[in-house]
């Protein structure tokens, strides 16, 4: 215990942490304290409730379709094949399989979707006249062929056809099962639709899970990325003051030493996060007073959800620093979590996936999506812990084996520095 808090004091002076307290807190007032609100109950005539996914054929027919030719006009496809974004660009044979799907669907030809000369991808804004004087502000819609959909196509067969143009784009995109819903048929919510959200979140869950979830969805940005600074960091002080040497000295096993310090890592990492879920819960039950809450809300999720991302980030950190050097350890958790950030904005409520990285569910509303992926979830959370723990099993032998002299790390030209040092 003692080696524990020595290591845990080293890391709360340490410059690294301060920046990554600062960090956490600074997510945390700036995106889910500021602004928040009680949420208002829905009232009947109200001119907009917002949207929904519903699975309604007669209007994911026509959108899944239209997708699919635009962005074979546009050529390039976006995927998601295990959560992380990848753009697909087709080889001919493939482009002929997806035309042969288009032309089922659409009855456009390859030869008319290559000759189509006026193609306008649509998206963004412009302005046009509103007949009051003034402007409003629409998206543009793409300039596409003509589609038609034969009355003869089946919604099953439909259905079928999609799936075999995901198989050919590379699976993950919009047209697999698990997105085609989300992305081609929302609806509008009803007063009813509405209203059933509403109870679903005070009366159901008893409200703090919902902002739970927007807490956790927030957090886990920064927590996985954060954690590596201050892993690397601690690991290059012992390098620079040279406390390696008089560690590696010591009568105590390198299970021990790493162990020890990458708990109190985890530990220490842990408190500016549970100080704010203990904020956040106070705040939110202020702000329904009187309302039956789930006092346990803010402990259940913030450990299943964020802490695989402090245990991950940090392994990786204190692997990388002992093989490489800090600012390789930065730079490969950094790129891994520009994808995983970049991968989870393809669907912020309702996609979360078994291998994306910082899972996401920014919206205080649909419990009934997070319960559809759960098992996805789950299988995520546990996946990245048990990866923790094996890359912290890789560092105790790295660790032991540069003790016993055989190998003092890479450098960035990956060499060995141990024949540097012989030489």
């Amino acid at each position: 215990m003692r080696l524990f808090f020595k290591e845990c004091k080293k890391i709360i002076f340490s410059l690294t942490f301060l920046m990554y307290v600062i960090v956490v807190f600074a997510m945390y007032f700036s995106q889910f304290v500021s602004d928040r609100d009680p949420i208002p109950q829905p009232r009947a005539g109200m001119a907009d409730y917002g949207t929904v996914a519903k699975e309604v054929p007669e209007i994911l027919m026509p959108n899944a379709v239209e997708g699919l030719v635009n962005e074979y006009l546009s050529g390039s496809f976006t995927t998601y094949p295990i959560g992380f974004y990848k753009n697909v660009k087709l080889n001919e044979k493939k482009s002929t399989e997806l035309c042969e799907i288009i032309y089922e669907l659409s009855g456009i030809t390859k030869e008319q979707l290559d000759s189509f000369a006026d193609y306008e991808e649509g998206g963004g804004y412009e302005a046009v006249p509103d007949g009051n004087g003034g402007f409003a502000m629409i998206m543009r819609e793409p300039v596409l062929p003509e589609i038609n959909i034969p009355e003869s196509l089946t919604y099953e067969r439909f259905r079928e056809l999609m799936r075999q143009a995901d198989k050919i784009i590379g699976g993950g995109s919009d047209y697999s099962d698990d997105y085609i819903v989300g992305s081609f048929s929302r609806v509008p919510k009803t007063y009813e639709d509405a209203l059933d959200e509403y109870n679903a979140v005070i009366n159901e869950e008893k409200i703090t899970p919902a902002y739970a979830r927007l807490f956790c969805d927030y957090s886990c940005i920064d927590l996985a990325i954060m954690p590596v600074f201050v892993a690397a960091a601690l690991a290059a002080k012992d390098k620079k003051s040279r406390m390696e040497q008089l560690v590696y000295s010591r009568k105590i096993s390198s299970a021990r030493l790493v162990l020890t310090r990458y708990l109190a890592l985890v530990f220490v990492m842990a408190i500016p996060v549970a100080i704010t879920a203990i904020h956040a819960h106070i705040g939110v039950c202020g702000l329904y007073e009187g309302y039956d809450t789930d006092s346990l809300a803010f402990v259940k999720y913030p450990i299943m959800w964020l802490l695989p991302n402090i245990l991950l980030a940090t392994a990786v950190g204190m692997l990388l620093t002992e093989i490489f050097s800090p600012l390789i350890a930065i730079f490969v958790q950094g790129a891994w979590w520009f994808g995983g950030v970049f991968a989870s904005t393809g669907g912020l409520t309702g996609n979360i996936t078994s291998f994306v990285l910082v899972p996401r569910h920014n919206n205080l509303y649909g419990a009934d999506l997070f319960a559809a992926t759960f098992r996805q979830f789950t299988f995520n959370r546990i996946f990245y812990t048990s990866l923790s723990i094996l890359i912290i099993i890789l560092t105790v032998i790295i660790y032991e084996v540069k003790r016993r002299g055989g190998f003092n790390g890479l450098s960035g030209t990956f060499k060995n520095n141990s024949d540097k040092s012989a030489a």
